[in-house]
């Protein structure tokens, strides 16, 4: 078998893995760890890429690459959170998942050139409960999922200055599942949609002295638009029960865009460590709206809904990132991190669909050279602070709705698990 057959087959079976895939990282959407090695970094590389996740990370990074390389890697996250009220819990059961990720780069000979390309999953969230719960009002179902296939180039004009960019290819899809509230009985309703559109990123590289390096990139804001949705409504029970089928307009789902700066120092030639800090502009996600076309006919039709307004009031986010890495031997290396992260939700807009909350991660994991073969091993553990909000998102915005009367507690843990193999050529 070729190289380059092998290399097709393994990018065409990665992408129909990723596409069913649902992801779930708490405090917003967004996913930061891609790779085994950034991750055990505490995600701190945006001044020290050195290897194809660039592509994702900074591009101006490929053209500090050594060779050519081509890198999978396996993402699992075991995601553990719940919400309580008056006594009752409501735990999160999509606690278990899955993200792939391949990048390549290629220098382009006799020039100043690196070209890479990317198959990753930034954004995603799958969250479900029991359709009995008293989150039901909130959520049943959430799913949001994300792919980018990221074309880049790099270029060294200078040996202290790299500049880098790419334009992204984005695919999603979105379900939405939830109760509807109509003043004691209750109807259900489930919305669906898929959606394309593109996004790009910049990056910069500047090396004042040999052992320093300072990174500076900006990922764009993308705009998902829900526009042709698919709603499924099932009527009260008291009322038949009747099934409706209609579309949804106006859903719109802010990516937001991300700047990130980091400052890498090679204490030695065995021990480096980066500092990095991201600011998020989730502000952009202030509501989210939908129009029903036809209007969905409730209690036998005596109560249309013409749509509905969710207010959300994100907020910007600050995210400080510390990683270290040590060449124990040749072929060994050893690596640390944490990570400190902000979460965008107010108190007044927390609810089980997006149990957000500041956290704390802790980072390790190794990485191991065996001739043109790198694997990377890695671990994060990720500490989210305990929430108590006393809002009527549990009651869909209707304080008469006794479904969930007091405090709500918001519980999360994540544990994740990355593995990557690079092979150079």
């Amino acid at each position: 078998m070729s190289l380059r057959f092998a290399i097709r087959k393994i990018f065409i079976l990665l992408l129909l893995t990723a596409l069913p895939l649902g992801h779930a990282f708490a405090g917003g959407y967004a996913i930061p760890p891609q790779t085994a090695k950034a991750t055990t970094l505490g995600n701190a590389v945006t001044a020290g890429i050195d290897d194809p996740s660039a592509v994702y990370i900074n591009p101006a990074g490929l053209a500090e690459i050594e060779g050519n390389q081509i890198l999978g890697d396996l993402n699992y996250i075991n995601n553990i959170s719940s919400v309580t009220n008056s006594g009752r819990r409501s735990g999160n059961k999509k606690d278990d998942n899955f993200i792939p990720a391949l990048f390549g780069n290629y220098h382009i000979p006799g020039t100043d050139l690196t070209a890479g390309i990317g198959l990753y999953a930034p954004f995603g969230l799958s969250v479900s409960y029991d359709s009995d719960s008293f989150t039901r009002f909130a959520s049943i179902e959430t799913k949001l999922r994300t792919l980018y296939i990221t074309p880049s180039m790099a270029w060294r004009p200078l040996p202290y200055l790299s500049l880098g960019g790419g334009v992204s290819f984005v695919h999603s899809s979105a379900v939405l599942s939830q109760d509807v509230y109509l003043g004691g009985p209750e109807g259900r309703l489930r919305i669906t949609d898929s959606d394309d559109a593109f996004a790009y990123n910049l990056g910069i590289i500047v090396k004042p002295i040999k052992q320093l390096k300072l990174g500076l990139t900006y990922r764009s804001r993308v705009n998902l638009s829900f526009n042709n949705a698919d709603v499924a409504f099932f009527d009260s029970p008291l009322t038949g029960g009747a099934a409706t089928v209609a579309r949804a307009q106006g859903i719109h789902v802010p990516l937001p865009p991300v700047i990130s700066t980091g400052i890498n120092w090679m204490i030695n030639p065995a021990w480096s460590v980066e500092f990095a800090y991201d600011y998020t502009r989730w502000s952009e996600f202030q509501s989210l709206n939908a129009r029903f076309n036809p209007f969905l006919p409730a209690l036998g039709g005596a109560v249309p809904i013409p749509g509905f307004v969710i207010p959300e009031n994100w907020r910007n986010t600050s995210t400080l990132r510390f990683g270290t890495a040590y060449q124990l031997l040749e072929s060994l290396q050893l690596r640390g991190g944490m990570i400190l992260d902000q979460t965008p939700i107010p108190n007044s807009t927390l609810g089980p669909a997006i149990p957000g909350a500041d956290w704390l991660a802790v980072t390790g994991g190794i990485g191991y050279n065996w001739r043109k073969f790198t694997v990377d091993l890695g671990y994060m553990a990720v500490f989210y602070k305990t929430r108590t909000v006393n809002n009527d998102v549990l009651e869909a915005g209707n304080p008469a709705n006794p479904v969930a009367p007091g405090p709500d507690k918001y519980r999360t843990f994540q544990n994740l698990v990355l593995v990557s193999i690079k092979y150079r050529f």
